[in-house]
């Protein structure tokens, strides 16, 4: 079974706090160069090279922190972070990873990866949040922290950076942010020469900062035909909108790709989608619909699910949505429902019914 039809299949098999195998096989890769066994392994943590490499395999969190602590333990260190962040490609991420890497420029590559991340990856949420000509890439990570989660953290923001720059792209960072309390001296250099940016320690959440102009940086693996293919995948995994005419769907998914650069005008999207200006507005029409109707559904949509998951912050949402500053996003959505977003989202937690309740 290939890894998108895993995908596609009803029952995801990944479960709270677990993580797909492929994201882990760089690390195990590298920490056998760097001293440890495949029995080692195999004992400590359950990982066995077979079952890492098979499709759909999965491994649980904290068995990614008990590796992290076990290399931590050893001489050589950052220099097994270093190698293990350099034996990622986009492929690492499975078909998550793939399909970002079909996208067209690094901004819409991040929408994808917010939108289906949890398909593959449990262990941690991620956002991306622009003020100004900053972007800051964010990461909360789930369970109860030990030193194996902060340890994950600063790799993660790694392989983030790594991944940026084999996408084509250029990031200047200005800084990265660690929840470690301490870093020694030779760790801190090695990371730091790496980021080419210094290394802020405590912070509450993983951070990396970078300028935004990596936002509208193409990927050079850059496939449209592809990139609709691997999106149809994974939205049958994680669909948007159901029993809906296939071009609306198909708009939709345009706009919601275009969304992180901001609005886009129907222009853009019927050239995203190899059709002319008005041949698209008049193909809506005959569905009844305008194309600025279209773009504001989808937003006010999107901006329903976004508040149902109360690890996205509103200005993390606003920007999803492509709104400039959050008051925009604030005064569109008192439109849509005559309340405040924070009100809305307070009234969908009241709704639930108390964890362990029946429905």
């Amino acid at each position: 079974m290939t890894a998108a039809r895993a995908l596609a299949e009803p029952d995801n098999p990944l479960s709270d706090r677990d993580i797909d195998a492929s994201n882990v096989l760089p690390a195990y890769e590298a920490s056998l160069r760097f001293g440890a066994t495949e029995e080692e392994l195999a004992e400590a943590l359950g990982w066995r090279r077979e079952a890492l490499e098979a499709d759909g395999a999965v491994v649980s969190g904290d068995s990614t922190y008990r590796h992290m602590e076990r290399m931590f333990g050893r001489t050589g260190f950052a220099d097994f972070v270093i190698a293990a962040t350099e034996l990622h490609t986009l492929s690492s991420l499975g078909v998550v990873g793939l399909a970002c890497k079909t996208a067209a420029t690094v901004g819409e590559a991040m929408t994808c990866h917010h939108r289906y991340q949890h398909l593959t990856n449990r262990t941690a949420t991620y956002a991306a949040l622009l003020d100004g000509d900053a972007l800051t890439l964010r990461e909360d990570r789930l369970g109860e922290t030990c030193l194996g989660s902060r340890l994950i953290s600063d790799y993660t923001m790694f392989v983030a950076l790594h991944l940026l720059r084999l996408s084509g792209g250029a990031p200047t960072v200005r800084r990265m942010r660690s929840r470690r309390e301490s870093m020694s001296d030779v760790e801190r250099a090695r990371f730091e020469a790496f980021l080419g940016a210094p290394i802020e320690l405590g912070a509450d959440a993983a951070e990396l900062v970078l300028d935004a102009a990596i936002l509208a940086a193409p990927i050079a693996s850059a496939d449209a035909e592809l990139a609709t293919y691997l999106r149809g995948v994974l939205e049958r995994a994680a669909p948007l909108e159901d029993d809906e005419p296939p071009l609306l769907r198909e708009v939709r998914d345009a706009i919601q790709s275009a969304l992180v650069r901001g609005a886009p005008t129907a222009s853009q999207v019927a050239a995203a989608l190899g059709l002319g200006h008005r041949t698209l507005q008049r193909r809506l029409a005959a569905l009844g619909v305008s194309f600025a109707e279209v773009l504001e559904s989808t937003r006010r949509g999107l901006a329903e699910r976004y508040l149902a998951r109360p690890e996205l912050t509103l200005s993390e949402i606003a920007f999803l949505l492509g709104y400039s500053e959050q008051a925009s996003f604030h005064r569109a959505f008192r439109r849509w429902h005559d309340a405040t977003p924070a009100a809305y989202r307070q009234s969908i937690s009241e709704a639930q019914p108390p964890s362990g309740a029946s429905a």
